[in-house]
């Protein structure tokens, strides 16, 4: 059981992910609609690991992982993100985030969950 933190813009999102943490044994500490929640949200709970997307208001993924990682440079990081721009893609990886998974989601599609899964575990284990 691990304990996460969603950052996300899109409830429909949250809701997704929640579930799914859920049901695979993990706690969700919290959720936020914007990278500055994110950050915020991240020093009140101090998740094991956290998604992130990339594309939302007042603080894109990209600049809430650099303030996170300024503040815990062990932060544990899978960005969840629809985004194409492999630049973006490849600076989040280079500045800390464990693994890319591409929206939409596709929880009911099984090598998509294991695919997932194993983001979680390899992040975890990288301890």
């Amino acid at each position: 059981m691990s304990k996460f933190i969603i950052v996300d813009d899109s409830p429909f999102i949250h809701k997704q992910l929640k579930t799914f943490l859920e049901k695979h044994g993990h706690v969700v500490l919290g959720v936020a609609s914007d990278g500055e929640e994110g950050v915020s949200l991240y020093k009140e709970c101090r998740p094991e690991i956290m998604t992130l997307d990339i594309t939302m208001p007042n603080k894109n993924g990209r600049d809430c992982l650099k303030e996170i990682i300024d503040f815990d440079p062990n932060v544990k990081c899978i960005i969840v993100s629809a985004v194409q721009d492999e630049e973006m893609i490849v600076e989040c990886l280079g500045l800390g985030a464990m693994s890319f998974i591409h929206k939409p989601l596709k929880f009911r599609d099984e090598n998509y969950c294991s695919e997932f899964l194993n983001s979680i575990s390899e992040a975890l284990e990288d301890e």
